[in-house]
């Protein structure tokens, strides 16, 4: 019957509220009240809730009114009353959201690419190769609603070569909390370009397409008129951590985690972190010449849960960055940084000269030379004593293999102490992982949770994470 009521009789439900509200009040008020005003009230209410539960409509309603009237002269008036409500309200919202942003889904921004492709980080496209331009600004608005894109434009003013890139003077005070601004001159005359992401000098020419993920210039010298930046920035996933998950069961491996960094060696202190699990407590791990992840003696592989994007690359071609490359070792990371486009390929790619692309296959020679030299001892005895330069090459080849000093090679191995866990980026390339830290695991209570829901910009990546 009390369900029935509740469907279909407007004055049932209204009834209730009133109720509480009143009992409510009551409760708050009972010691700055009278026993004769607190036995009068609670009298009015009990003689609500029986009508609701056996009277009629129109019992209901005289109940409800004489709740009404006795609240009027036995509670005391609230001053503010509409202020208090408001900040109740507010007040209650907010331990609402706290608390689902501690126990269910916390939000969190992708700044760096260490995770790419899987989420992006913030990743600039350079318009000024292929022929794209920077749109009206009504467009802008909408593309950044929708995409998360930020357009920026500078163009010479004068003939020069790209000096030195620092912080302006402007990036000081309040602004500078909002707003960082870097100073870029070319030639004798200094561009003041503003930018909303917290980046460093390094991060910025890379954003603005002056310089790529190993620090290489695609372009120094620029004519009057000419663009020195014309990019569009994306800003990096925002994403949903799940943090109900793992309530109910341990992070396994290939999840991409979410963790805390604390003070661990070799990681920024006091920040997010977000990464592939690889390796659990009390596990063997290494990583073979052929990118693959060995545990305990068994080869992961694309049929593995959670690696089949990571292991589905392309045997033939080498590592690169913000692609699926595998997990490289000190060797693999070599190889794709020998192999990466560096500067003077980059002048030549955009070189008018009749030669460039004899040149860039001369070059592209000159490395597969090189690399098997480093990498087969007998070619490297005939190719040294042939080539003066077979030791500055194999130099600056044993020198990249030193960048991940806890994997140099595919006999290196960790073992993940007890309660701790080994995690990689999927950025093979350009990612600070535990082949890096000074200490490679890290306790697996700092974990806290899974990736989720990928909220925004719009993208292919835009859903359910784990899909």
């Amino acid at each position: 019957m009390s369900l029935f009521r509740h469907v279909f009789w407007k004055s049932y439900r209204e009834a209730g509220h009133l109720a509480e509200q009143a009992q409510k009040i009551l409760d708050h008020q009972r010691d700055l009240l009278t026993p004769a005003r607190i036995t009068e009230l609670e009298a009015a209410i009990q003689h609500l809730e029986s009508m609701r539960s056996s009277g009629t409509r129109e019992d209901i309603v005289a109940a409800m009114t004489r709740v009404e009237a006795t609240a009027q002269t036995s509670l005391l008036a609230y001053p503010h009353a509409s202020m208090r409500e408001n900040v109740e309200s507010l007040l209650t919202m907010g331990i609402v959201l706290f608390a689902f942003r501690q126990f269910y889904f916390q939000p969190m921004a992708i700044p760096t690419g260490s995770a790419q492709p899987t989420f992006n980080g913030i990743t600039c496209e350079d318009l000024r190769y292929n022929g794209g331009s920077v749109p009206n600004l009504a467009v802008q608005a909408v593309e950044w609603a929708l995409f998360g894109y930020h357009y920026y434009e500078v163009i010479a003013l004068d003939d020069g070569e790209l000096g030195g890139v620092g912080p302006s003077a402007r990036s000081g005070g309040i602004n500078g909390l909002v707003r960082k601004s870097f100073d870029v001159e070319v030639g004798r005359t200094v561009y003041t370009v503003s930018t909303s992401m917290s980046e460093g000098p390094s991060d910025f020419m890379r954003h603005m397409g002056l310089a790529n993920d190993y620090g290489t210039l695609p372009q120094r010298s620029f004519k009057k008129g000419e663009p020195i930046i014309r990019c569009r920035v994306k800003s990096g996933d925002r994403l949903m951590v799940d943090r109900l998950t793992y309530n109910f069961r341990n992070p396994q491996r290939g999840d991409t985690v979410v963790f805390k960094s604390m003070q661990h060696p070799g990681m920024t202190a006091n920040t997010h972190y977000i990464k592939r699990l690889v390796g659990l407590g009390g596990e063997k791990v290494r990583i073979g010449d052929d990118r693959h992840i060995v545990i305990n003696g068994q080869r992961l592989d694309s049929t593995t849960p959670g690696f089949s994007d990571i292991y589905g690359f392309d045997t033939a071609k080498h590592p690169a960055s913000s692609s699926y490359s595998g997990h490289v070792n000190g060797i693999g990371f070599a190889e794709g940084s020998w192999f990466s486009t560096h500067e003077a390929e980059y002048e030549l790619q955009h070189s008018r000269d009749a030669s460039a692309a004899q040149q860039l296959n001369a070059i592209a020679e000159e490395k597969v030379k090189a690399w098997r030299g480093f990498t087969n001892a007998s070619l490297a005895t005939a190719d040294s004593s042939k080539n003066g330069r077979f030791a500055q090459q194999k130099s600056r080849l044993e020198a990249m293999s030193l960048s991940t000093p806890n994997f140099r090679n595919s006999k290196d191995e960790v073992t993940v102490r007890p309660g701790h866990v080994l995690c990689l980026g999927d950025n093979t390339m350009n990612s600070s992982d535990s082949r890096m830290w000074p200490v490679p695991d890290f306790p697996q209570e700092r974990i806290v949770g899974k990736s989720g829901w990928v909220f925004w910009p719009l993208s292919r990546r835009w859903g359910w994470s784990q899909h």
